[in-house]
């Protein structure tokens, strides 16, 4: 009899303890920095005729003074069957190379069926948009590995 007590309380606490390392792990994440505290844009590879690919979507519209009070966040989705490149040049991104920050040209390699993140350097982009002295700034960006000569790429506008 004192064995099926033993199970039961032995279950019971397990579930107690369970619940707890939940409670536990939920209120981390809580206090976690989440991902709607940054600005995510989301581009995403699109075939196009004649071995041609984009980027889409191919203009993005930015405010200096309204987009860029939080981290700006690019998101890559390829959904094809090829792998694609986002390059954009003049604009940096912002990574962590063991365990130190630097800043490199954004030229993002995304797999078939396959996504990737970045993080876009703002003081880079704030930089530039005030030696514009009020004038819009304006980053071409495009897939290198697809691009015909007809292929415009895509455009990132940036304003005061």
């Amino acid at each position: 009899m004192s064995g099926i007590l033993m199970k039961g309380v032995s279950r019971c606490f397990a579930r107690a303890m369970g619940v707890w390392l939940g409670c536990v792990i939920g209120g981390g994440a809580l206090a976690m920095p989440s991902a709607g505290e940054a600005k995510e844009i989301l581009f995403v590879a699109h075939e196009a005729k004649d071995q041609q690919a984009v980027w889409l979507p191919t203009d993005v519209v930015m405010n200096r003074s309204t987009d860029f009070t939080e981290p700006l966040v690019f998101r890559f989705d390829n959904p094809t069957d090829r792998t694609h490149v986002f390059e954009a040049p003049g604009l940096f991104e912002s990574v962590d190379e063991h365990g130190v920050q630097v800043t490199r040209p954004v030229r993002i390699t995304v797999p078939p069926e396959g996504t990737d993140r970045t993080v876009i350097d703002r003081e880079r982009i704030a930089s530039d948009v005030q030696a514009a002295e009020g004038e819009m700034v304006t980053y071409r960006f495009y897939c290198p590995l697809h691009r015909a000569d007809a292929d415009l790429g895509g455009r990132i506008i940036v304003g005061q």
